[in-house]
């Protein structure tokens, strides 16, 4: 991300920063849920046993989905937004 907005003078310095600390809570949090996940326990069985698991497993990946298509989208309007910027300092 630093080489990105290295060359830029409009986009301040923080924005690298504030990205390295998203991606390092967003990394903290998926561990912490991946140790939550594992250690199956009475609720896990209660889905089980009452039919609920595809349903749960339903709205665990209907969430997943929207969440990467929330991303793409960011990440398409940023590349976006790097290209106008880069063609008005081509041009200007």
């Amino acid at each position: 991300m630093r080489n990105l907005f290295a060359n830029n003078k409009k986009i301040p310095s923080f924005v690298s920063e504030m990205s390295s600390k998203i991606a390092c809570i967003f990394i903290l949090i998926f561990f912490v849920n991946l140790n939550c996940i594992s250690a199956q326990g009475h609720a896990m069985d209660f889905f089980r046993s009452t039919g609920k698991i595809n349903t749960v497993l339903a709205v665990v990946v209907l969430l997943f989905l929207v969440v990467i298509f929330f991303l793409l989208r960011l990440e398409i309007k940023l590349n976006n937004l790097e290209k106008t910027i880069n063609d008005e300092e081509q041009t200007g």
